[in-house]
């Protein structure tokens, strides 16, 4: 299935998706045709066939939700010329996931509140590893299920800016947000989301001279690439955009600032966290 083909789908609405993939079945090779038989299930009787939540791997050890990237994105600027969510379109299992979760917070929000409601206890949870928060009630949802849950430390990204600034309930003491970079507000809408209580900082791509190295999955340790050159690359990339001080993301959220994540670690507030682009 090529990209601008799930663009399609992911823009269409759901009372049309039972037609439009009927047709595409045909085209499709039989992963992609297999997930969207098990898609096509879910909308015919509302019963989710792809898991809400996943455990994660050695990258993101935690418990993660995502859904559409673009489509949900009411806040997103420049990132839109290089969407990394869109790499998850190459597996049809993440696709339809992420289809089906768009679906259910928009018209069936229980099967979310269970799902998350049945996340093991004193875990780690990242709200939408792709997809943004695309309304206040779904922000609102979001801080009643956190609430209902403070054992579980709960954190993400977000570009929806207007939306956090709009919103009039009570923050989750759990939660912790980071300014995601590339959004399509200005400084002085930024000012304004560091004066919320959920945000932690700021997390940033810059360009780098030096490709990312790779670690292991089950170790952390670099395996291939040189940390400290991409590490310094980072950092006067940072510094010429006038930031004097960044912690650099090692990439693998489970290795991360000695076993803690600093994204969800309130202990960094301030800190910008910055990625390379190479």
């Amino acid at each position: 299935m090529n990209r601008k083909t799930l663009l399609k789908i992911a823009n269409t609405k759901a009372e049309s998706l039972p037609g439009l993939l009927e047709s595409l079945l045909p085209c499709m090779k039989q992963g992609w045709a297999k997930a969207a038989r098990k898609f096509l299930a879910f909308l015919s009787d509302g019963v989710p066939r792809f898991s809400i939540f996943v455990k994660g791997n050695g990258k993101l050890p935690f418990w993660a939700f995502s859904c559409l990237p673009i489509v949900t994105c009411p806040g997103a600027g420049d990132c839109l010329n290089w969407c990394y969510s869109l790499r998850a379109f190459r597996y049809p299992d993440a696709f339809f996931r992420q289809l089906q979760n768009t679906i259910l917070l928009r018209v069936h929000p229980d099967a979310v509140a269970s799902a998350f409601r049945r996340i093991p206890e004193g875990c780690v949870v990242r709200l939408y590893v792709d997809g943004d928060i695309e309304s206040v009630p779904i922000l609102d949802f979001w801080q009643g299920l956190c609430r209902s849950r403070e054992d579980l430390s709960v954190y993400g990204y977000s570009k929806s800016w207007e939306l956090f600034l709009a919103y009039r309930g009570d923050w989750a003491e759990n939660y912790t947000l980071n300014l995601s970079g590339g959004s399509r507000y200005g400084e002085d809408v930024k000012a304004r989301m560091r004066e919320l209580p959920v945000v932690r900082g700021e997390f940033l791509a810059f360009k780098s001279s030096v490709k990312a190295p790779k670690r292991d999955g089950k170790t952390g340790k670099v395996v291939k690439g040189d940390w400290l050159a991409y590490k310094r690359a980072v950092e006067a990339s940072a510094k010429l955009r006038g930031f004097e001080k960044v912690f650099v993301c090692p990439g693998l959220c489970g290795f991360c600032s000695n076993g803690k994540h600093a994204c969800g670690n309130r202990k960094f507030d301030g800190v910008a966290i910055a990625i390379g682009i190479h």
